[in-house]
């Protein structure tokens, strides 16, 4: 069979804020490729259209599909985007009414059978490898597919879900992503090194913590790892297929396992891999030797996640990492060259103008800490705050359901305490002004990146302040 799959051109939705959620944003979309690769190695064709990547309308993408001429479409969204995919399906329905549209995906996933439209004909819920490859099977054959575990797809004019699918044990079963149906020169990573060519990278599924602004419904909590051995091998043909050097690691904790990515990391050096890598991890989760072998095997970014310094709401979100570890965690990521992302949430449970203060003077006062980005708390469906939203716990007023208007940035679907919609999003906006505009923040980036790094980094600092400004003058 012939299988199209499709991610959507979405970073439009964020109006002035879209020229930087597509510079930071562009990531090749590593779920298609997985199961791209899969349905290959079935052999099946199959043809994969990154629209944001390759800024394709809808027009093009239809004239692609007519091109084609797929046996199966198939796409993936989470909620900020959902209703793109939504539009798209409809429209292909209208066009292509005989071909199967299927769709799968964070936000499917959380809301099943609660938001499955009608233009689509199959759902993919949660790690969906194991029955991708049942149902290609299946559906080849026109054999009943009811059997299989973890689809939704209607029958008789009824809605049929077949119940949740067991997360994937063996992870080093799956094929490398099929990174070959990509434009790999499309995917560009800013970093204060300069923009660098990259791909994704994944290492480990689950997360065993419980912050109320996250969802585990589709990796689960339960953390499965693969071998160093599999890790190591696909960064070995990443490089030699396509030579790209640079890695960012989707783990949800990348030093989660400290032994784990230690050996990763010693792997890398003993290979001689010379790659740079980012990602994501708490701040309690690292140490100074750990840093150290971590930069020495590429590590150049790294980003926690902070949220707020107010220790009553840090209860709330089940935020368990001592405040402290944030500003020692920085001293040692200085210490080495490395980035440091420091991100904050605005408008969480309990947020008051007063807590938003006391997060603001941290930042201007801890020197260790060199960049912050704020977003604002956004209730995704599935999540512990949804739910207290819903509820109007902790001062919490969810104002819409709407879920194309649930976006982190240029957005606010709840209002706490005092704080509105638009006093978050001008805190937001003062944020940014007010912790970038410290001329100390800037002459250790010299130091730590020299004269190129600081002045991509100035370049950041002007966008960021334009945004700004651009977003007062939008409300006068």
């Amino acid at each position: 069979m012939k299988i199209l799959l499709l991610f959507p051109r979405w970073t439009a939705e964020y109006g002035i804020f879209s020229h930087f959620a597509k510079k930071a944003s562009i990531w090749p979309p590593l779920n298609l490729a997985y199961i791209a690769a899969l349905a290959e190695k079935l052999g099946h064709t199959v043809k994969i259209i990154d629209a944001e990547a390759e800024n394709i309308s809808l027009e093009k993408i239809t004239k692609e599909i007519e091109n084609f001429n797929p046996d199966i479409i198939g796409m993936t969204a989470t909620t900020p985007f959902f209703h793109i995919v939504v539009e798209h399906a409809k429209a292909f329905k209208r066009r292509f009414s005989n071909i199967p549209i299927v769709i799968g995906g964070a936000h499917i996933t959380i809301l099943q059978e609660k938001d499955f439209p009608a233009c689509f004909d199959y759902a993919f819920i949660g790690e969906a490898e194991e029955s991708w490859v049942n149902f290609l099977n299946r559906y080849e054959n026109d054999e009943d597919i009811s059997g299989i575990k973890g689809i939704i797809y209607r029958k008789d004019g009824k809605t049929i879900s077949t119940g949740s699918s067991e997360p994937v044990k063996d992870i080093d079963s799956i094929p490398y992503p099929a990174r070959h149906l990509l434009n790999r020169e499309k995917y560009n990573i800013g970093t204060l090194r300069g923009r660098k060519n990259f791909t994704t990278i994944m290492t480990t599924r689950g997360c065993p913590f419980k912050c109320i602004f996250c969802s585990t419904k589709v990796f689960g909590s339960q953390v499965r790892r693969r071998s160093v051995d599999s890790v190591i091998a696909e960064i070995k043909s990443v490089i030699y297929n396509f030579n790209t050097r640079h890695f960012t690691f989707l783990d949800d904790t990348l030093t989660l396992d400290r032994n784990y990515i230690l050996a990763i990391c010693q792997a890398i050096i003993k290979e001689n891999l010379k790659i740079t890598f980012d990602g994501s991890t708490r701040a309690n989760l690292i140490d100074e030797e750990l840093v150290e072998v971590m930069a020495n095997s590429g590590l150049i970014r790294i980003s926690f996640g902070l949220e707020t310094v107010d220790p009553e709401i840090r209860k709330i979100i089940k935020k368990e990492v001592p405040l402290d570890s944030y500003e020692k965690a920085n001293r040692i990521t200085n210490k080495y060259g490395i980035e440091t992302l420091n991100s904050i949430m605005l408008g969480l449970p309990g947020e008051t103008a007063e807590t938003v203060g006391k997060t603001l003077s941290f930042l201007r006062q801890a020197r260790d800490i060199q960049q912050a980005n704020f977003s604002i708390a956004t209730p995704y469906p599935g999540t512990e705050l949804y739910d207290m939203a819903r509820r109007g716990d902790y001062g919490l007023r969810l104002l819409t359901e709407d879920y194309s208007r649930y976006r982190r940035y240029g957005s606010a679907v709840m209002e706490v305490n005092e704080l509105s919609a638009e006093k978050l999003l001008q805190l937001q906006n003062d944020g940014f002004l007010s912790i970038y505009s410290a001329p100390w923040r800037i002459l250790p980036m010299i130091r730590k990146s020299g004269i190129l790094g600081a002045i991509l980094m100035l370049f950041r600092l002007t966008d960021k302040i334009k945004r700004c400004l651009f977003q007062r003058e939008l409300k006068k």
